[in-house]
């Protein structure tokens, strides 16, 4: 939990963060057409001592096998590579026993809700295709509020996002990056609606640089409950236990019911120390 002076600072950075904001929105740069950065997994784990190393490593090989993640393998970074696993283990547990939900046609409709660089777009799309055994197709589309913020190698985010969706396509299935804002999108109602720590207070929002006026935190989850259909999935990560608790409240009055939840935390990612505090949760709309 940040502390009072953490969070006083973090306020000197809203008026900052509400011009860069407006200005990218306005300018709207295209930026380089972005190359995503390879580099070989042979030390993932040395953030492990050898034992646990070693078992990680077999964790890894299983998840790449049960998910198919050899084009992931062949172009990612170590960080993206352990984020990607981190997720696919964690919803793998979180979703025990579940089938994921899925259309008529067999087909499961997805929106991921804030994806930023969409730099997980494969373990999503893998894991709403695979969790239950044979693959399903899958339509998924990650939409992010700030699709224009700059990355070192002169590219924008939302062409990042771009990238990695067309890395996490498979034959069958699509997958698709849209920069929007959630909380004034018309969406046809889908089967699964995810948000990976979306910013339910302040703290967080002005901390990684967001603008403060576009968190709507209640308006946020009541567009992510009504996207879902009925029988529907939405899965929200929450970075601490205080924005899970925010989740719980703003859903209080909400169609849905806590079907799982579970801690993230991951030694697979060499920041673990950081995942202490996170929490996964589905919930089951009615």
């Amino acid at each position: 939990m940040p502390s009072l002076l953490q969070r006083g600072w973090s306020w000197l950075r809203a008026p900052a963060n509400e011009l860069a904001f407006a200005m990218r929105a306005v300018l709207r740069p295209s930026g380089r057409p972005a190359q995503l950065p390879h580099e070989a997994k042979t030390d993932a784990f040395s953030h492990l001592d050898p034992a646990r190393a070693q078992a990680a490593a077999g964790i890894a090989a299983a998840l790449a096998e049960r998910f198919d993640l050899a084009a992931l393998a062949a172009r990612s970074t170590q960080a993206v590579w352990a984020g990607n696993l981190q997720h696919l283990a964690c919803l793998s547990h979180l979703a025990a026993g579940l089938e994921v939900p899925h259309g008529p046609d067999g087909v499961v409709r997805a929106v991921d809700a804030g994806c930023g660089d969409f730099h997980y777009a494969t373990a999503l799309q893998r894991w709403l295709s695979r969790h239950a055994g044979l693959p399903r197709p899958v339509v998924l589309r990650g939409i992010e509020l700030d699709g224009f913020v700059p990355h070192r190698d002169g590219s924008r985010r939302g062409g990042r996002a771009r990238a990695h969706a067309a890395l996490a396509a498979t034959p069958g299935s699509e997958v698709h990056f849209q920069a929007a804002d959630m909380t004034g999108l018309r969406l046809p109602e889908q089967d699964v609606v995810t948000a990976f720590f979306p910013f339910l207070s302040s703290y967080p929002c002005l901390r990684w640089g967001a603008p403060l006026s576009r968190a709507r935190p209640r308006r946020f989850v009541q567009r992510a409950v009504a996207t879902v259909r009925t029988g529907g999935w939405l899965l929200v990560v929450n970075q601490t236990a205080e924005e899970f608790a925010k989740l719980q409240h703003l859903l209080a009055g909400e169609p849905v019911r806590l079907l799982a939840r579970r801690s993230w935390l991951c030694d697979l990612v060499p920041w673990h120390a950081a995942t202490q505090g996170q929490v996964g949760s589905l919930w089951l709309r009615g």
